[in-house]
């Protein structure tokens, strides 16, 4: 476990940290008593989108990408003491089981259940399950989402390290090829950090998405407490300078955050079992609901298309690509494919 800390850290929250263990000591294994790391942050003035983004993904790098994935938790989340079960249940269901190694597109599984879509403009209605019973219209249905999340989300090793690449590379092509022509829109609301923009166009190019879930009874694995909200820090002087791309309709009024206005659902106390469908027996990817990243219902043919289209406009502004340019094979773990910037000048 890694905390990031703020500058300024309150007495209680450092007393709290001298004796906090991690694992909890009915977990702690024989040489390896604590992985607990505290990253202390040394104030930066106006460090850019860019800066903030590079600084935060450097922070984690999978030992191995196949087992080693990242937990990401914003200060204002609690977590439901189900948390651990359900994502240790979802991870070997959907990343590890025999019937998902074909599955190739999940980049991620949500604790999460967002209010609003990433525009942070408009209020999210999960899809629901179509049934004819008035005491199914609260079932539970697992749906996916191409939306990253920054608030309680894990993404998976293998691709983080693709992120890596594919953030890298884009560096290089903005020194060398300069700001990208129509892929230079801002679609993340300034409410939530830069580095979410970056995630957004690796799943687009890909066709990625994450796994979302809703839980009966109304209940939730983590619950976003608004009075805790803080604006990332590379937003959080000037909004409009940081953003001068920004398409209005998705950048978000630092005085009208939608996301924060909504109602704080209970977290989840009773058997996880009885909060999912059919009592645990979790459906295929291939059934299930699929959103496209700005939330409309599509299928998995249409986000093929839609990537397909995507990407071939990323490797020509960002990728540096020519239509003489062979495409390359995609290596896992790596964005590697969609530049060519060693042919330009």
């Amino acid at each position: 476990m890694t905390i990031e800390l703020p500058h300024e850290v309150e007495d209680p929250t450092k007393k709290f940290l001298e004796d906090f263990r991690w694992p909890p000591s009915d977990h702690t294994l024989e040489g390896n008593a604590n992985q607990l790391n505290l990253h202390h942050r040394i104030p930066e003035p106006g460090l850019t989108a860019e800066e903030n983004s590079i600084r935060f993904l450097e922070s984690f790098w999978p030992t191995k990408p196949a087992t080693s994935h990242l937990l990401v938790l914003s200060p204002q989340v609690e977590l439901s003491p189900l948390y651990f079960q359900y994502l240790k249940y979802f991870i070997l269901e959907y990343k590890y089981s025999t019937q998902r190694t074909s599955e190739k597109h999940l980049m991620g599984i949500s604790l999460e259940l967002p209010s609003t879509y990433l525009n942070d403009t408009t209020a999210f209605s999960p899809p629901r399950k179509t049934s004819k019973s008035s005491s199914d219209s609260d079932s539970a249905i697992s749906f996916l989402w191409q939306a990253p999340n920054s608030n309680a989300i894990l993404y998976f090793g293998d691709m983080w390290t693709e992120l890596h690449s594919l953030l890298g590379h884009s560096l290089t092509s903005l020194h060398k090829l300069g700001t990208p022509t129509t892929l230079n829109s801002k679609e993340v609301s300034t409410t939530y950090p830069a580095w979410l923009e970056d995630i957004l166009k690796l799943v687009r190019t890909r066709g990625y998405y994450f796994l979302y879930s809703t839980l009966a009874d109304q209940a939730a694995l983590a619950t976003i407490h608004n009075e805790l909200y803080k604006p990332p820090e590379e937003f959080s002087m000037n909004e409009a300078d940081s953003a001068p791309h920004a398409s209005p309709d998705f950048t978000a009024d630092s005085a009208h955050h939608l996301s924060l206005q909504h109602a704080e659902k209970p977290l989840a106390s009773k058997s996880l079992l009885s909060l999912l469908p059919t009592d645990g027996i979790l459906p295929a990817l291939t059934d299930m609901p699929l959103l496209s990243w700005d939330g409309n219902a599509t299928t998995k043919i249409e986000l093929d298309e839609a990537a397909s289209k995507y990407s071939q406009v990323f490797r020509r502004e960002i990728g540096g690509c020519s239509t003489s340019d062979k495409h390359k094979t995609k290596a896992e773990g790596s964005a590697d494919d969609l530049f060519c910037l060693d042919n330009a000048d």
